[in-house]
């Protein structure tokens, strides 16, 4: 705890925490950035969203009424950023929460100030090099949101009573929906109604049919989404399955190629490229199937946000992925780089729809593990270690 003087003596109240993200997009990790911020700020304690200026995080935390202190993020070692952090961190008593490797280079030099910092890790690549292992090692805490990914720190050399697993989250009760500034229905499966009504719009704006069977995914363009082997896939289940639509929503530097892909194989209208949705959830409540072909995957926000909305899923096994999807109780899992699995998969669940009702049915059960109350309980057990 920070002590604070006060008229009648000292007082211990809990140290503001200053999340930082330089990011300049919003993806899975910015939104699981405020959903830990919005958990701890409804238990009182004081959170500094710490983004990159003029980036979506920034505009996003503002607009949810966090504390926002916008920053150049000149770099993953940018001496600006961390010497203006290190001075008002330490005047505050404040400790550094770096939620991506860049941000943890930049707490990594503020440290030296003597500022205690916490690294999280949510991708599952190896860590090496010198510039990655200084990053790790000034951090007192790392979190890792899965046991696969504390498995590669633990091999990279990072000291095992430093390593603490704390999955991601997301607001799964009415009270936590609240603190996050969502409806309480939003990770809920959609009525009959809601449903119809989803598929109507998305069918419009793509000019597909709406009772097509839709296969979706939404993740970044990156290499590790491995976009490649999903259109493989696909291309195996629409010779059999011609009444399917892939829809993949996402933005990124894979995006040229893939579309290229797309042509080259004849899949105009089959496989849709929907682009950055602002919104993915309705997108999610829309589909039949979910389907994540990554060959790397530190943990998979968005299977969560599938299993709450009542999607069946079908993945590969990278990363944290099994420690989210169970192979045959809440979903269907395959190695990586196999599309004729992954295509033998989505045609099974294609066929079965008792299989998908079962899997939806219990994958649902088990997202309440995943709630926000469980992350910010063994967060602050970390921040006041620190203390």
């Amino acid at each position: 705890m920070f002590f604070t003087k006060r008229p009648n003596g000292f007082t211990m109240k809990p140290r503001p925490i200053y999340h930082l993200d330089g990011e300049p997009g919003f993806r899975g990790g910015e939104r699981q950035l405020l959903y830990l911020a919005a958990a701890l700020r409804a238990r009182g304690r004081r959170g500094v969203v710490c983004a990159r200026a003029g980036g979506e995080l920034e505009a996003e935390a503002r607009k949810q009424g966090f504390e926002t202190d916008a920053l150049p993020f000149f770099g993953e070692w940018d001496p600006v950023s961390a010497a203006r952090l290190a001075w008002r961190a330490r005047s505050e008593g404040a400790i550094l929460h770096a939620h991506t490797g860049h941000a943890a280079g930049i707490a990594a030099l503020a440290s030296w100030a003597g500022v205690p910092v916490v690294a999280h890790r949510r991708v599952d690549f190896p860590v090496s090099g010198l510039s990655a292992r200084l990053k790790y090692a000034a951090a007192s805490r790392i979190v890792c949101v899965s046991k696969a990914i504390s498995g590669i720190m633990k091999a990279a050399g990072a000291p095992e009573g430093r390593l603490a697993v704390i999955p991601d989250g997301l607001p799964v009760t009415a009270e936590e929906s609240k603190w996050a500034a969502v409806d309480p229905g939003r990770f809920a499966p959609p009525s009959p109604e809601e449903r119809a009504a989803l598929r109507k719009a998305l069918a419009s704006e793509f000019n597909i049919p709406q009772d097509a069977v839709f296969i979706g995914n939404l993740a970044a363009l990156v290499p590790h989404k491995d976009h490649d082997t999903l259109i493989a896939a696909a291309v195996i289940v629409l010779l059999q399955r011609p009444n399917v639509k892939f829809l993949i929503a996402g933005r990124g530097p894979e995006e040229e190629s893939l579309l290229m892909s797309i042509r080259r194989m004849g899949l105009l209208g089959k496989v849709l490229l929907l682009g950055h949705r602002p919104d993915p959830i309705p997108l999610l409540k829309s589909l039949d199937i979910y389907v994540q072909s990554s060959w790397g995957e530190g943990m998979g926000s968005v299977l969560i946000e599938a299993a709450a909305c009542g999607v069946p899923i079908a993945a590969t096994t990278a990363g944290g992925i099994p420690e989210v999807v169970e192979n045959g109780e809440t979903g269907l899992l395959v190695a990586p780089r196999n599309p004729e699995a992954m295509a033998a998969n989505l045609i099974r669940l294609i066929d079965d729809k008792s299989l998908r009702e079962n899997l939806a049915a219990e994958g649902r059960k088990r997202v309440s593990r995943f709630g926000l109350t469980r992350m910010a309980n063994d967060m602050e057990k970390i921040y006041d270690s620190l203390s």
